[in-house]
């Protein structure tokens, strides 16, 4: 077991469903934590529960809204400042909609949460990542990225035939698999690894701003991806603490690895949308 004591651990999106989960079990293992959130009572109650799961634990918590390009700025700049290095970064903040919006910046809100936001934190802190010594990437991506067959690359926002949201989320999914490998890929010569996982979660949160009739339909449809927080925490949990096997780019389902779609893992693919994701943010990254 890789030893987690005082390595700095950022979980984004840690105040519900998984993120929460990997968070206290993670907390079990002595390191420093770095968590978002957007709630503060959220935040209040994770801390409390933190503190008697380990009264030592270092941890700070971080605002930051996902969907919105200059508070992921603010959010990564401040963790910049509280770490001179990261070991394990948790991309996990996630949402899905059963009505179509666009966030200030002029995306889809599904997609500039659940890959865009990964996109730009991920980015902005990997200076702090790029050491001698290992550090980890876990992406939480999901099964539903077999909802679509590829990359609706001639309408990313899904402005027409949005309906209930299914296939924008699964794009979304699609997308943190392809931002894996092809991180992955530039960073293989480096000490990061990057992987993704399918957590699934019952009783999470993600969803929960849907109070409407379609909101319920799409729990329903989603259902049999869906896993309890703590069992859709273990991959993360695993994957932050094995011992170094050098497996990057790999996508793992019950603390295993999984296949995914085969486009999934078109590194062409992946390249387009690497591409179209800097334009997104108006920033390139040379890695």
């Amino acid at each position: 077991m890789w030893n987690l004591k005082n390595k700095l651990v950022v979980i984004s999106g840690a105040t519900n469903g998984i993120g929460k989960a990997a968070a206290l079990e993670l907390a079990k293992h002595e390191p420093r934590m770095v968590l978002t959130f957007r709630n503060q009572n959220l935040a209040d109650e994770l801390s409390s529960e933190l503190k008697i799961v380990n009264p030592n634990l270092n941890v700070s918590f971080v605002y930051c809204d996902f969907s919105n390009q200059s508070s992921i700025r603010q959010c990564s700049k401040e963790i910049l400042g509280l770490a001179q290095r990261i070991d394990v970064l948790v991309n996990n903040a996630g949402v899905v909609n059963t009505s179509y919006h666009e966030t200030e910046d002029g995306i889809e809100n599904t997609f500039a949460v659940n890959h865009v936001g990964y996109f730009l934190f991920t980015n902005l802190l990997l200076e702090q990542m790029l050491e001698e010594v290992e550090t980890r990437i876990i992406n939480v991506s999901s099964a539903a990225h077999s909802f679509i067959k590829e990359m609706n690359w001639s309408d990313v926002n899904f402005q027409e035939g949005f309906g209930m949201g299914v296939a924008a989320y699964g794009q979304s999914k699609l997308a943190n698999l392809l931002f894996t490998r092809y991180l992955a890929t530039k960073l293989s010569t480096s000490n990061i690894t990057v992987n993704a996982i399918h957590p699934g979660g019952v009783n999470t949160a993600l969803g929960n701003q849907n109070k409407t009739l379609v909101g319920a339909i799409l729990k329903t449809i989603l259902k049999p991806f869906f896993r309890s927080p703590l069992k859709g925490a273990a991959s993360i949990v695993y994957l932050a603490t094995k011992n170094n096997d050098g497996v990057t780019g790999e996508y793992f389902v019950d603390c295993k690895k999984a296949k995914s779609s085969s486009y999934s893992k078109d590194l062409g693919e992946a390249q387009k949308l690497w591409e179209l994701s800097e334009e997104l943010v108006a920033q390139k990254f040379t890695l």
